[in-house]
């Protein structure tokens, strides 16, 4: 019998990557583990990508989404769990893996 998806409450963080550019991260809503979504291949990354530029453009609009602490907005991430760490939540990039706004 197949686990039953799990589900995290995510807010996305901007940072300086080690080039100086602007990069993002997902981390779970108030703990502040980071969320690896398990991407193997350069499509899925470059879908989420867009995702995130997509929650950029919008982020007057839903703000809570790149808020830590807010209980509102935020970036659900369900799927199959690889692992749960204390610093890190890692998905298994399947069929069974989404992400949206909530």
């Amino acid at each position: 019998m197949k686990p039953n998806p799990v589900d995290t409450r995510c807010y996305i963080e901007e940072y300086a990557n080690d080039q100086g550019r602007l990069s993002a991260r997902l981390l779970q809503k108030n703990t502040g583990k980071k969320v690896d979504l398990g991407f193997t291949d350069a499509a899925s990354r470059h879908a989420f990508l867009l995702f995130l530029s997509g929650a950029k453009r919008h982020q007057k609009d839903i703000p809570g989404v790149f808020d830590k602490d807010d209980e509102g907005d935020c970036v659900i991430v369900s799927g199959d769990l690889d692992f749960d760490a204390p610093d890190e939540i890692r998905y298994v990039s399947n069929e069974q893996l989404s992400y949206y706004i909530a």
